[in-house]
């Protein structure tokens, strides 16, 4: 005897033989994505000297990609750099610090043998503090101009457009001599190694899918056999209208053969009910 099936069973099919067509069929499509996906552009604004990439070059993570003209910024951190390696003004402190201390030894042992007053020694005693307080200040001005320096790196950054991830160069809108204004992103970056594909699935098929599991997308690429895609993340806020819900799909692409944009469905076969 046939065991009857629940009235909400769902079944995902890669393809639809003959049992298959006497049941309710469903489908959903979408269209695949890049999963990683960022327009870039740099944070300063001003001309660009050098375009380092073209359309469709292979870029890793950190790779520069974009520069504009930062003679000026160049000055600033040459400045900076010649501020921090600077040594005379600590050297002079180190110097007057250690005759300081001398000069009050030496009164310190005349006034043990009664020739040197006690406010002599006390003047000494004081010149040996501001001495070393001018040594903490240099030290401090030192480190100071060390920080401006760092800051100064950093802000040459700002002129630079790096990678953020390794991946392809999927658009590049400017070129040598432009101008950007701050705020513009001119290069777009996709790892295509891993595709997202957002199906809108009828509600019928809510129960049955499972987030982290495998299920069969065709491609609908001439030649392209069905692919193995992992649910991802199923949206719980239905659309009433449609009565479908948001589910995305990822798909392994390390190999590149599949592009971007791509479109694909996945078949649900309604299994019937008891009568």
């Amino acid at each position: 005897m046939r065991a009857r099936l629940p009235r909400r069973a769902l079944a995902l099919l890669p393809l639809l033989g003959g049992a298959a067509a006497a049941q309710r069929v469903e489908t959903a499509r979408g269209v695949t994505r890049p999963r990683d996906l960022a327009q870039i552009g740099p944070i300063a604004e001003g001309q660009v000297l050098e375009v380092l990439v073209a359309e469709g070059e292979r870029v890793q993570r950190g790779q520069v990609l974009l520069r504009l003209d930062d003679q000026v910024q160049a000055a600033r951190i040459a400045l900076a750099r010649a501020a921090a390696s600077a040594e005379g003004e600590l050297r002079q402190a180190q110097a007057q610090a250690a005759e300081a201390a001398a000069q009050a030894a030496r009164t310190a042992q005349a006034a043990r043998t009664g020739g040197a007053m006690e406010w002599e020694q006390r003047q000494a005693n004081a010149r040996v503090a501001m001495t070393r307080a001018a040594v903490e200040t240099a030290e401090d001005r030192r480190r100071l101009e060390q920080r401006r320096l760092e800051l100064e790196l950093a802000q040459a950054e700002t002129f630079l457009v790096r990678a953020p991830f390794d991946g392809v160069v999927w658009k590049l809108e400017t070129v040598r001599g432009a101008l950007l204004a701050r705020g513009e992103r001119p290069i777009t970056i996709a790892d295509l190694a891993v595709l997202e594909a957002a199906l809108f699935v009828p509600a019928s098929a809510f129960a049955a899918l499972r987030v982290g599991a495998d299920y069969p997308l065709r491609v609908l690429l001439p030649g392209e056999a069905p692919r193995r895609a992992r649910l991802r993340h199923v949206d719980m806020l239905m659309d009433s209208a449609s009565g479908r819900f948001r589910c995305v799909f990822t798909l392994d692409n390390a190999d590149g053969a599949l592009p971007a944009g791509a479109e694909v469905e996945v078949t649900l076969a309604a299994l019937p009910g008891p009568g």
